[in-house]
């Protein structure tokens, strides 16, 4: 399999090939768009984050996975599978050759031959054995999520009161965004980065050496998508109740969103990753960080 080319990757000295990576959230596998998408043009690739493969196995993982991964098994070759979540957690932030160290080589390169191996072939005690363990790990990672999201409403709560009434009311009316109130939603994804390292118990060597840098970090990124999450609600209302289930549905989305950031952008038909997506890499690519595989922008 040919690996995945560089953005904007040239193939002649007169001719430069608009290469589109997206990430693709769980809920547009398996949809006409997606076989749209990559039907039309082999140079659009379909980038398949950690969260979403969680979301296909956690339930009826062997049903799931053939129904949701079909369309991207008729193009193994533009799809590109991305690191684990721990291991976006430990990069850097460097922007030399940052979108291309998110990825999997060796998954990105066999994924063709797991299709042909697994996704399209009858069930054995193989197979099912594969799709057993796969369901069983999905199930984990989100049982560790529901055990940390009470954390993330207590953050909101406790969020909300360095707000002023006036940055408030800019919050839940749209108003458009003061210079102050800026810097205050990035000075906030700052300290939550910072909580997450720590939390995470990610290892100092694997910290950002600038602010540049960390501006280049999944870490960040997570924590900038949890922020604009935060002003979503006070927007409707802070007092309203988020169940655990749906708010474990919400950060998932949220890590999705934040990781297309990287690349050239998000696939999804749910409102909400989709406008924080918009709106984090509107603000990253406003302070000058990494953005659509290190074409800048945020279109």
């Amino acid at each position: 399999m040919r690996e995945p080319p560089h953005a904007g990757e040239r193939i002649d000295k007169d001719v430069t090939v608009a290469v589109k990576r997206h990430v693709i959230d769980t809920n547009y596998l398996g949809y006409d768009d997606l076989a749209a998408f990559l039907g039309r043009s082999t140079d659009n690739y379909a980038v398949i984050a950690e969260m979403t493969l969680v979301e296909v196995h956690k339930k009826a993982a062997a049903f799931q996975a053939r129904q949701l991964l079909k369309i991207l098994c008729r193009h193994p070759r533009q799809v590109i599978i991305l690191r684990s979540t721990l291991d976006l957690y430990r990069d850097r932030g460097d922007s030399k050759g940052l979108v291309n160290r998110l990825i999997e080589p060796k998954q990105t390169g066999s994924f063709g031959e797991y299709c042909r191996t697994v996704i399209d072939v009858p069930d054995d005690e193989h197979v099912d054995a594969h799709f057993a363990l796969m369901e069983e790990q999905s199930r984990a990672q989100v049982a560790d999520l529901q055990a940390s999201v009470g954390n993330i409403l207590n953050l909101f709560e406790r969020c909300v009161t360095i707000f002023e009434r006036g940055e408030l009311d800019r919050l839940r009316k749209r108003i458009p965004y003061s210079e102050a109130l800026q810097r205050k939603l990035i000075h906030l994804s700052m300290d939550i980065h910072k909580v997450l390292l720590r939390s995470l118990n990610i290892e100092q060597r694997f910290y950002p050496k600038t602010t540049p840098c960390t501006l280049n970090t999944f870490v960040f990124r997570y924590a900038l998508c949890v922020v604009i999450f935060l002003t979503r609600w006070i927007r409707h209302g802070e007092a309203k109740e988020i169940r655990q289930e749906r708010l474990v549905n919400h950060v998932m989305d949220l890590k999705t969103a934040a990781v297309a950031t990287f690349f050239d952008g998000l696939k999804t038909h749910d409102e909400m990753p989709k406008d924080v997506h918009l709106e984090a890499k509107y603000v990253l690519s406003a302070i000058g960080a990494y953005t659509n595989c290190g074409k800048g922008g945020w279109r």
